[in-house]
């Protein structure tokens, strides 16, 4: 499995180089914080970034409890947070436009948190207060529906819950007509899918008529390259639902969704593409569904197989060069390469040499622990649940080393049913050894790795449970 983890927190740090707007005559940053709660102690400035946290600045608080974040440059717009020494959320609050102002918090009493010279964080503490009455009345409403065994109540009970919901979302709606600051932005990318159904069309009577409505106001009004859709915790969420809720589940519809909202979010050292992009790359370098990696290689040759991208350290696109070279050429559809290999008794038996309608490839070591409890298991597939299927297992043990221990495991598990081969010293025929690189022609970087091909020897399956295959084999 390909880690990103590093490359996330490079990229992290290249953005924060440009975390401020490089504005001319821009009066920067100075946000002040005071409370006696804070006199003398370490504090923190930290910003979101997609799921991350970023740490920007850090200051001690004086003895009267105050303590300035500056910076020559604004930050970009969206939710930052005041962090206690040990990382905690001291304080949430907003970057707009307007970054010089002084906030006094109360944590006993948020109603009585000073706000100066930000109005938008003014609404956002208003806000935070409304919802947390409204969630409020909602826990409520709950536990008197746990108490009750009424039928009609628990109804009446839930219409009152959706009532304070439609109350909130309403109070979200407004304010949004009304703005186009950070915190309207919040709002938008908060917004359920559900609160589109006001603005269905009447003649739009059928459910995919409404649902293609949907998907296509999903993300009305956001710009991608807006680097203020980082600096919140919605964003990516909001990301993910399209897909899961919106998006066929094809490679070709996955692709296409995908590379139109790079394509928007491409603009020059747009923070939200590089982001993206990697989340996307991440995603799918191993997919949850079969097949799936081919999205992978989709965005590897749009996106980054011929970009210099200054902005991707060379490790990195040495990983992606080589993780695309260990897929290319075992995609599910495509024609399985030639295995040059000897059986056990050191005699040629190649992979095109069975005939059967149906090959089980196996790749695995007979000192591997993981591989000593799966292929008996597929040895039962293979007598029990494959029987009366017309097929052959070619089964390659990538460890030359270890005859003496590979004859003993096919004995003891009796396994002498199988075409048990390991790679061939010597290539026939009009090939290099580059043509019969096995780990790289079949993306082995761990064992047991499992294909199944039909009698063409097309790929059909792969990166499943093998008990799988009896789905794919008619």
């Amino acid at each position: 499995m390909m880690n990103l983890s590093l490359f996330w927190k490079f990229l992290i740090l290249c953005s924060l180089t440009n975390c401020a707007k490089s504005v001319s005559q821009d009066p920067g940053c100075v946000v002040e914080f005071q409370s006696d709660e804070y006199k003398n102690k370490s504090f923190y400035l930290a910003s979101h970034f997609g799921k991350y946290q970023t740490l920007l600045d850090s200051v001690i608080a004086d003895s009267e409890g105050k303590l300035i974040f500056k910076n020559k440059k604004k930050y970009v717009s969206g939710i930052y947070m005041l962090l206690n020494n040990s990382r905690e959320i001291e304080f949430e609050f907003l970057m707009d436009d307007e970054q010089q102002f002084k906030i006094e918090p109360n944590t006993k009493t948020p109603s009585k948190t000073k706000i100066y010279n930000s109005q938008e964080n003014v609404d956002f503490r208003d806000f935070t207060l409304f919802l947390k009455s409204k969630r409020s009345q909602i826990e409520l409403i709950q536990e008197s529906i746990k108490n009750t065994d009424n039928q009609q109540e628990k109804f009446d009970f839930q219409k009152s819950i959706k009532l304070v919901e439609e109350e909130i979302e309403k109070y979200k709606q407004n304010y949004r007509l009304s703005h186009a600051n950070t915190l309207a932005l919040l709002f938008k990318l908060t917004q359920p899918i559900e609160d589109f159904s006001s603005l269905k069309n009447q003649k739009l009577a059928t459910k995919k008529d409404s649902l293609l409505f949907l998907k296509d106001n999903y993300f009305k009004g956001l710009d991608f390259s807006d680097s203020r859709l980082l600096r919140n915790p919605f964003f990516e969420q909001k990301l993910s639902t399209y897909f899961d809720v919106f998006v066929p589940k094809t490679v070709d519809s996955i692709t296409e969704e995908i590379t139109r909202i790079l394509d928007e979010a491409n603009t020059k050292d747009s923070d939200t593409f590089k982001y993206m992009s990697l989340y996307f790359m991440d995603l799918y370098i191993t997919p949850k569904q079969m097949g799936h990696d081919r999205v992978f290689l989709n965005l590897y040759e749009t996106y980054f197989k011929n970009q210099p991208y200054e902005w991707l350290p060379l490790a990195q696109k040495e990983l992606f060069n080589s993780k695309a070279r260990l897929l290319e050429n075992n995609q599910i559809g495509s024609k399985a390469k030639e295995l040059f290999m000897n059986s056990i008794d050191n005699t040629p038996l190649y992979l095109y040499d069975l005939s059967a309608d149906y090959v089980i490839l196996v790749f695995w070591d007979p000192t591997c622990g993981h591989c000593q409890t799966e292929i008996p298991r597929i040895n039962r597939l293979h007598q029990n649940d494959w029987k009366n299927f017309n097929h052959s297992i070619y089964a390659v043990n990538i460890n030359t080393d270890v005859k003496t221990e590979w004859e003993k495991f096919i004995s003891t598990h009796d396994l002498n049913s199988w075409n048990h081969v390991s790679p061939a010293k010597v290539v026939r025929g009009n090939y290099t050894q580059e043509d019969v690189d096995y780990q790289t022609l079949y993306n082995i970087e761990q064992t047991p790795v499992f294909y199944l091909l039909n009698k063409d020897k097309i790929i059909i399956g792969k990166d499943i449970d093998p008990q799988e295959f009896s789905k794919l084999m008619k």
